[in-house]
């Protein structure tokens, strides 16, 4: 018997250009700033930072490992804090929110520390990553659309 490895190919490229010319194949991108965010929330010394569960950490720490820089005039269409993302579950009902660098939720937001939050993070339009939901099911998840938010 053989050892199978499994390579996961990229759903999508980012900044919509043809596989040749996409910069070091990588799936997921995040700006400098953002891995220093999510290192400083992982690293909390208060409750709500605590109880993140260790799905959402392992999903965050891959995400700082294998993500490629984001730059660039393709940063727009890159799932990141303070954006509104569209998006849609499985064949669920299409649904946005504002990506924010935090572990609570609030209306109209979606924390980074959430499962929904740490699976959009880094992709791009039109890529599809599973996304394991609280009751343990697992649905595909799009990015539809991708919005810059002006600082309230």
């Amino acid at each position: 018997m053989t050892d199978a490895q499994h390579v996961r190919v990229p759903n999508s490229y980012a900044y919509d250009t043809t596989p040749e010319e996409h910069f070091n194949d990588a799936e997921f991108f995040l700006r400098p700033s953002d891995r220093a965010d999510i290192e400083w929330l992982l690293s909390r010394d208060d409750p709500a930072a605590q109880n993140i569960p260790r799905l959402v950490e392992g999903i965050l720490r891959y995400k700082m490992r294998m993500a490629g820089k984001a730059v660039g005039k393709g940063i727009d269409q890159i799932a990141l804090p303070m954006k509104r993302i569209t998006y849609a579950e499985s064949n669920g009902p299409v649904q946005k929110g504002i990506l924010t660098m935090s572990i609570v939720g609030r209306p109209g937001r979606i924390p980074v520390g959430s499962l929904l939050g740490a699976t959009l993070l880094g992709m791009s339009r039109h890529q599809k990553e599973p996304l394991k939901k609280e009751d343990g099911s697992t649905v595909i998840v799009r990015v539809m659309k991708i919005e810059s938010v002006e600082p309230a």
